[in-house]
């Protein structure tokens, strides 16, 4: 674990309450999504708009993120909703889908702060990145690819603006990005095919793994994860 870390009773300001659950469902066979977990804990939870995203507010960072990574499940709880998604937690032992019902077999949970720094760091998305809306789909496809290298780094500074603010955090420094590598391909979301993006960036600010950048992060899209990088 990063000495980014500290205690939960330690909170400052400027950081990132965390609660992660990871859930064991030994069972599924990768039926149950991101999209399929957020559907049922959606309903269980129906008296809290924050679980389900059915509210009519423009667009906001949700607090509440549902992850599908490398065959494991994840809820993600972030600020006030840390220690929100921690207590509702204790009633969950099965999961509900068209598939059927799923026994939860146990909860892996992790309480954390996080400390957002201004430092240069590595990433790769882990779940495909949602960056383009139907405006600028059009402006990115005729680009060439160096142009198409700095429009989706504007994009992933814009996204890291947009979830800074989403958690109350405001910085004090210009916030840039450099891009690795990238590769795009299609993936279906609400009902649709969208062009998604699988890529490695520079950032220099020190985000918590696991969060979501970009569109439909709500959803698992746009998880994002620290790497070493060295050349």
């Amino acid at each position: 674990m990063s000495n980014n870390y500290c205690k939960p009773d330690q909170l400052k300001d400027g950081d990132v309450k965390i609660c992660k659950v990871k859930l064991v469902v030994p069972d599924d066979k990768n039926y149950i999504t991101a999209v399929k977990l957020r559907g049922f804990l959606g309903s269980l939870f129906a008296d809290d708009v924050e679980f389900h995203h059915h509210s009519e507010r423009a667009y906001y960072y949700p607090l509440i993120q549902y992850k599908r990574v490398k065959g494991d499940l994840f809820i993600l709880g972030l600020q006030n909703y840390a220690k929100i998604l921690m207590n509702k937690m204790s009633v969950v032992d099965s999961i509900s889908t068209s598939h059927g019902s799923f026994k939860v077999h146990s909860q892996e949970i992790d309480l954390t702060n996080w400390q957002v720094r201004n430092v240069s760091c590595c990433y790769d998305f882990m779940t495909p990145w949602l960056a383009l809306n139907e405006a600028n789909y059009a402006v990115f496809k005729y680009c060439d690819k160096e142009k198409q290298k700095a429009f989706l780094e504007k994009l992933i500074v814009g996204n890291t603006l947009s979830c800074l603010k989403g958690l109350g955090i405001f910085v004090d420094y210009r916030i840039e990005a450099f891009m690795v590598s990238f590769r795009s391909f299609c993936v279906g979301a609400h009902g649709n095919p969208f062009e998604a993006f699988t890529a490695r960036f520079f950032l220099n600010v020190d985000l918590p793994d696991f969060i979501g950048l970009g569109k439909s992060v709500s959803k698992g899209f746009g998880t994002i994860r620290r790497i070493p990088y060295d050349s």
